[in-house]
């Protein structure tokens, strides 16, 4: 098998028959699909009945998705690994041009790519990679040119001429980029790892994902991967990610936030891990982590000061939490005094308090912009 695809599941059985099909319609055959049914009741098993032979079919008590990825990642032949949620979708070309990189460039351990978002409502954005990761391409500024070290034009190789023959022409124009990704990766959320395809071999390198990573878990591993060998990616959507009410990752609705500070905290949970000093690369400048953490600690923070479940304990319990992650932020150098003070009254009165202080930023932002204006250009 060259690649093995991954598609762990739990009570999606109106949406994964679309799933299997999606791989089924790939350019190239030399394929296999894992299905690990996560536990579901929902008619999922019959839902596949038509694709048992053609499928490896594999069942486990509910876990959570990072368990049946692992199971599933332990029980694929193909020289490679993706994977596929069984909510989401593949363009008919994306294992033949990624395989196709890995191929052609043994030093890569694993090939991610942009992606699509679309709903069922008729929302579709086709170059989504940005907006999915704007705290690093669009509010950070990130450019590619600064995570790469070389590129090429798709055009100018051979998989991808082959994988995108019938395609968009103007997609050959795109490129696929090279690099060290891993430091870059600490700093900033930049992988769409659903994308991703890479090595088995490396896989078995670096170990299973870690669940207790939790919402966070398949960057850690993503960012294992990096960490062990160089990484590219391709400027061309691969990926339909499928957005719709039933997602785990929701931070819509009246759990949002606290969906919002579980992310958060599972985040810095991975940060602190990798800069650990038992486990950090050398080169890590102590200042840049020390600011990160002060970040990361500041958004922790800020959703605990937010919750207001309308008890006394709960007006208590979480704004002492905060204060914990507060005092992070002054031994990493950058104190949160005004958050600090908020924290000690009352949740209408810290309502008020981070209303100012976003009239405050907003304000801020503004006179930077007008500052930076051209006298008479209004540019």
């Amino acid at each position: 098998m060259k690649v093995s695809v991954v598609i762990p599941t739990h009570n999606r059985a109106s949406m994964i028959t679309g799933a299997i099909e999606s791989v089924l319609a790939q350019s190239m055959s030399d394929l296999e699909i894992i299905v690990v049914d996560d536990g579901s009741s929902d008619g999922t098993f019959e839902a596949l009945a038509p694709y048992r032979d053609r499928i490896v079919y594999l069942r486990q008590p509910n876990g959570g998705v990072s368990r049946a990825r692992n199971t599933g990642m332990q029980a694929a032949q193909g020289e490679y690994i993706a994977w596929l949620d069984s909510d989401d979708r593949y363009q008919p070309y994306k294992l033949a041009l990624q395989c196709g990189l890995l191929d052609q460039h043994p030093e890569i351990g694993m090939v991610y790519s942009e992606f699509s978002g679309f709903d069922d409502e008729g929302f579709f954005d086709e170059w989504h990679l940005r907006r999915y990761h704007e705290s690093a391409y669009l509010r950070g500024g990130i450019e590619y040119e600064q995570l790469f070290t070389h590129s090429r034009l798709l055009e100018e190789t051979d998989y991808g001429r082959e994988a995108l023959s019938g395609t968009r022409p103007e997609w050959l124009m795109r490129r696929a980029w090279f690099g060290e990704l891993y430091e870059a990766y600490l700093f900033n959320t930049i992988v769409f790892t659903n994308s991703m395809v890479f090595r088995r071999e490396l896989f078995q390198q670096v170990g299973a994902i870690a669940p207790h990573f939790r919402r966070f878990a398949d960057l850690e591993f993503a960012m294992r991967l990096c960490r062990a060998a160089p990484a590219a990616f391709v400027d061309v959507p691969t990926y339909q990610l499928r957005y719709h009410p039933g997602q785990v990752s929701s931070t819509s609705g009246p759990s949002g936030t606290r969906m919002h500070l579980t992310k958060q905290r599972d985040l810095l949970r991975v940060f602190r891990f990798h800069t650990h000093p038992e486990r950090r690369i050398p080169q890590l400048d102590q200042q840049r982590v020390d600011q990160q953490t002060a970040r990361l600690c500041r958004a922790v923070a800020l959703p605990m000061l937010s919750i207001n479940e309308g008890s006394a304990h709960s007006d208590r319990y979480y704004p002492r939490r905060a204060r914990r992650y507060l005092g992070a932020c002054v031994r990493a150098g950058r104190p949160e005094r005004l958050l600090r003070i908020l924290s000690f009254m009352p949740h209408p009165a810290r309502r008020v308090g981070f209303k100012l202080m976003a009239l405050g930023g907003a304000l801020r932002q503004s006179l930077g912009q007008r500052k930076g204006q051209r006298p008479g250009t209004g540019r």
